[in-house]
């Protein structure tokens, strides 16, 4: 929701009143959080981030999109993107705050979910079943446990139950397609694509660039991007562009013609088409569209 604040981007470090190991991992009740996040503030996420319920009932916006955490509901939060927490509401939540380098200390053997690369296309809510939420409380906790003793191997252990409860929250939201699994050469050319589309989208726009990076051909990038994400290796690079100008024009009061050299275009005409193509509308339109539904919303 577009505001007058300034976005804040915000690192494990930054963060006041938060006990972490090595500023990677932190864990706590949303009681203490509240102190480094307050409602009404968007905050761009340099973690992950894992928002448990346990009673009561709080409304976040993350990008655009508005969620109700209640009872055995779990939203979580990826890199880079916008959050806000919602005035009002009675509740209680656990949320648990990860950096890659500290997910990715152990690794498994599988390369689907080998590193964080899995978390890529994952929706920001899944609902479980009271049975399923109480096993996956049940890893929330042996994880606070294990972060109150930061003893020997506490860090190895901790990232082990955290790779536990990021499967639960696959396995709840359908799988991601993660089921059935077997590692293969094309697979592992698509998530480090999808890696590096997040890495570099500001200033590589093109297949060739991706393909140069992975020492394959633009053809059979995009041959194998289609087969498996249904759309081409340009459309997606595309939509990254486009989410994150979205997150921008809706989060930041920064005007078009700054969100276009931010994205790496040469001028804003270069920047309305390249957003139109997806879109259907300029970025301007897009924005005041938002804003005219989020103020109808609040004179209801």
């Amino acid at each position: 929701m577009l505001g007058n604040q300034p976005v804040e981007s915000v690192t494990i470090r930054k963060l006041k009143g938060l006990k972490s190991l090595d500023d990677d991992f932190a864990v706590a009740k949303m009681t203490a959080a509240e102190e480094a996040f307050k409602a009404g503030v968007p905050y761009r996420s340099r973690f992950y981030t894992l928002l448990i319920c346990d009673k009561g009932k709080c409304e976040i916006v993350v990008d655009h999109t508005s969620y109700e955490l209640a009872a055995n509901r779990v939203v979580f939060i990826n890199y880079n993107q916008i959050f806000q927490f919602t005035e009002g509401g009675s509740f209680s939540a656990r949320i648990i705050l990860f950096t890659r380098s500290f997910y990715n200390r152990i690794y498994t053997g599988n390369r689907k979910i080998k590193t964080d690369t899995a978390f890529s296309d994952l929706p920001s809510l899944a609902e479980f079943s009271k049975p399923d939420f109480a096993a996956f409380i049940h890893t929330v906790k042996d994880i606070e446990t294990e972060f109150q003793k930061d003893d020997v191997l506490s860090r190895e252990i901790i990232c082990l139950l955290l790779k536990t409860a990021m499967l639960k929250y696959i396995r709840c939201t359908g799988g991601g397609g993660f089921t059935g699994f077997r590692a293969s050469r094309t697979l592992s050319y698509i998530e480090d694509f999808k890696s590096l589309v997040n890495i570099h989208f500001k200033e590589l726009k093109r297949t060739s660039d991706y393909a140069a990076k992975l020492n394959i051909t633009p053809n059979y990038l995009n041959s194998i991007v289609k087969d498996k994400a249904d759309m081409s290796a340009e459309q997606f690079i595309r939509e990254r562009v486009v989410l994150e100008a979205e997150r921008l024009l809706l989060n930041t009061p920064l005007s078009v013609t700054e969100i276009a050299y931010e994205l790496g275009f040469s001028d804003k005409s270069h920047f309305g088409k390249y957003f139109r193509k997806t879109t259907g509308e300029s970025p301007a339109r897009f924005r005041q569209k938002i804003m005219d539904e989020n103020a109808n919303f609040s004179a209801t």
